[in-house]
């Protein structure tokens, strides 16, 4: 199994007006001139001029910081490589590139609980740089591919075989996810791990693999296609994860999947063990493709408007509510039908994008930047709305940001004179977008939140 990487680096120049001057930018043609030619040593003198002159953040900047980092990591100086690596955090926000290239240092010095982390910030660490044009390989199948290869030294064969599906699902021709796909074809037939991709237990795995490639992403209902895995694997990775999460709860249930979309969601309710899915939404295009693909004698799929369902009273023990809430008109509408049409103690799964870090600063009845969205809660107010009908069993988040890479917290900690990227509290270490609960973790925040809760019970009058 191949233990790194080879990295394709983008050489195209930035094509946005650079503010550096000629002197500049010939320092670093000349340095990457070097590079190419493996001469590490000479290059790694030529990008520390280059980054003496160059005096503002600049994609160019994020290069040569990128590339030191590498020809120290080539000349064996794996502390000088994480040196120039950390040194770019001083004009911003951690770039994917960079993200990427620590987690290489640290793979080299054999940290690999550590080199998991920062793969992992190369997949998310795109905070304050979509102005920056950079090899989107850095924040998709190269950072799943050394995680891949990280979990599988540690031990860890389940998630080192996830990235490795994740890090397919965008390069599936490349020769080190071919030889991947080989290392994993033999643990399988050794009965080293516990099922073949195609086997029930790896539903999830089954699902990636049936597409709906004639269906158009519009960035409103996550579809499964080639498109979007090579594109927006995030997003899709996300919502299947909440899904994983929901399968706990469903076995022998009656389950509404509620604006199920595309219809895979009901697929892995069902495939869970549910006794009977029902799935609804608006969309009827939505619908009949759901029913030609997904398509099962225990799964329905119906239009509705969630906040004027015509079912019955009591008539489901599990209502699972994915990214559905922000897209009404009053999301406490919603939690109270939800909470009608649930069983006594029955559950109700929610996830909703958090406003704290989707949109900083903007209050909850200013029109979110996702044109989608009608409003976003943050943590509190999602928690305010739920308490009125639930008891809120687990809370947890998905897709963290840690407080020490928001933009406020490093200008509020420096005007407190306090370390701008002090990270005192030791958190878990975090897979891609898995759900972590928010117990778990300090001074870090989720992009989305994703609620356990169940029914409230009414109790009994007094006489």
């Amino acid at each position: 199994m191949d233990n790194q990487a080879t990295l394709q680096e983008n050489d195209q120049q930035n094509t946005q007006q650079s503010n550096l001057s000629t002197a500049s930018l010939n320092l670093l043609k000349y340095a990457n001139i070097l590079y190419t030619q493996g001469n590490f040593e000479h290059a790694a003198v030529f990008y520390e001029k280059f980054l003496l002159e160059a005096e503002t953040l600049s994609q160019e900047m994020i290069e040569a910081y990128g590339k030191l980092s590498d020809c120290h990591n080539a000349s064996g100086k794996v502390n000088e490589a994480l040196f120039a690596a950390f040194q770019s955090f001083a004009y911003g926000t951690p770039h994917p590139v960079i993200c990427y290239k620590i987690g290489v240092s640290f793979m080299n010095k054999n940290h690999l609980d550590i080199a998991v982390f920062w793969f992992d910030m190369a997949t998310k660490a795109t905070t304050g740089q979509e102005h920056m044009e950079y090899d989107v390989s850095f924040s998709t199948w190269l950072p799943h591919l050394q995680l891949c290869v990280c979990y599988d030294r540690l031990g860890n064969r389940e998630k080192s075989f996830q990235h490795h599906k994740l890090s397919q699902g965008y390069y599936p021709n490349h020769p080190s996810v071919i030889t991947n796909q080989q290392y994993f074809d033999s643990l399988f037939q050794k009965g080293v791990l516990p099922a073949s991709p195609a086997q029930e237990k790896n539903e999830v795995l089954e699902i990636l693999d049936t597409e709906q490639n004639d269906v158009l992403f519009t960035g409103e209902r996550v579809v499964i296609n080639d498109v979007v895995k090579k594109n927006y694997g995030d997003v899709l990775e996300e919502h299947l994860n909440r899904y994983r999460l929901a399968q706990k709860y469903v076995k022998d249930k009656r389950v509404l999947d509620a604006a199920c979309g595309a219809g895979y969601g009901s697929k892995m309710l069902q495939a869970a063990g549910a006794s009977h899915v029902l799935g609804v939404d608006i969309d009827e295009a939505s619908l009949s493709n759901a029913r030609k693909t997904y398509g099962h004698d225990l799964i329905e799929y119906a239009y509705g408007n969630v906040n004027k369902l015509e079912l019955e009273d009591k008539s489901f023990d599990v209502v699972v509510s994915f990214e559905t809430i922000e897209h009404i008109d009053d999301g406490s509408v919603w939690i109270k039908e939800s909470s009608r049409l649930l069983k006594d103690d029955g559950i109700f799964i929610v996830s909703t994008p958090n406003r704290s870090i989707a949109n900083p600063s903007a209050y909850f009845v200013e029109q979110p930047r996702n044109h989608y969205h009608k409003y976003e809660y943050t943590i509190v107010e999602l928690v305010g709305e739920l308490l009125k009908e639930y008891d809120i069993l687990e809370l947890y988040g998905q897709t963290f940001t840690t407080d020490y890479v928001a933009f406020q917290t490093q200008i509020i900690r420096k005007a407190r004179n306090l370390g701008a990227a002090s990270t005192p509290y030791t958190n878990p270490v975090i897979s891609g977008y898995e759900l972590v609960a928010l117990g778990e973790v300090k001074d870090m925040n989720p992009l989305y939140v994703v609620a356990v809760c169940r029914k409230k019970r009414v109790a009994p009058m007094d006489k």
